[in-house]
């Protein structure tokens, strides 16, 4: 059982709404699923003393260690393919989610910084308006992922329209570096060669655009009284962006590397 955060999620019945939708094309997938939300009187939610509660079967997951990392690559391009393929219309969740220069400017705003990072004209130059645009989980990490009988695809109250290469970074962000080749082939091959060539050359892109979105993000949470992260101190959310930041310089330094994993894959 959940209770959704209003704060964050301003529409809740969307995201129900949105959940319904993606739990109907997923009953006929062999091998990636869905949780079940459980039904009352036609609904999926309640409400109660101003929360929503909702509450979806229980999925017990496995022991195995085999392929894991092949395995949640291969779930979320499944997963991104079937709401695709299916052309799934879904409302927005979240306004401007991962908005990259939202995160970036506040942070500048905040440390009194002058100068805005090199990052923020690489992602403008990126993710332009002829990268297409499709239905993606938009917090695809790896604790996201539950393995069972089948994986199954969590927590999809963020699912709405965004950049694949932001699932697949998110996806490398959290995980072991050295998954990185089994997790983007089982990602190519969950997708089905779905992608344009233009979102296969994102992918290595995405990775620091979801390291650097995330790192202004605690960074700014270390300054401000209003935070996000509100479970994080102040202190907390500086080391978490530093953590993030030492990430991100292993994925510039290692472009070369990581691109010949994509293209080897895709």
């Amino acid at each position: 059982m959940q209770s959704l955060n209003r704060n964050v999620f301003k529409n809740p019945r969307a995201v129900m709404n949105n959940i319904k939708k993606i739990e109907q094309v997923f009953r006929e997938s062999d091998d990636v699923k869905v949780p079940h939300y459980l039904t009352a009187y036609g609904k999926s939610f309640i409400e109660a003393n101003g929360e929503i509660w909702r509450a979806y079967e229980y999925t017990e997951q496995s022991e195995f260690t085999e392929n894991r990392d092949y395995l949640m690559g291969y779930a979320f391009g499944k997963f991104i393919n079937i709401i695709n393929v299916r052309n799934t219309v879904l409302e927005t969740t979240i306004e401007n989610f991962h908005d990259f220069n939202k995160y970036h400017d506040r942070y500048i705003k905040l440390s009194g910084t002058e100068r805005s990072f090199p990052l923020k004209k690489m992602i403008s130059e990126v993710f332009t308006q002829d990268l297409p645009l499709r239905n993606v989980h938009n917090d695809a990490k790896a604790d996201n992922i539950i393995f069972g009988k089948k994986a199954t695809v969590i927590d999809l109250d963020t699912v709405m329209s965004g950049f694949v290469a932001v699932d697949y970074g998110d996806m490398i962000r959290s995980s072991d570096i050295n998954a990185i080749e089994n997790i983007t082939q089982g990602f190519s091959d969950g997708l089905g060669g779905i992608l344009t060539r233009e979102e296969i050359n994102s992918l290595y892109y995405g990775i620091l655009y979801v390291t650097g979105e995330l790192a202004f993000r605690y960074a700014s949470d270390s300054l401000s009284e209003e935070r996000y992260f509100i479970t994080k101190t102040p202190e907390q959310c500086k080391r978490r962006a530093e953590e993030l930041m030492s990430q991100f310089d292993y994925f510039e330094k290692n472009s070369v590397y990581i691109k010949n994993i994509i293209n080897k894959a895709f």
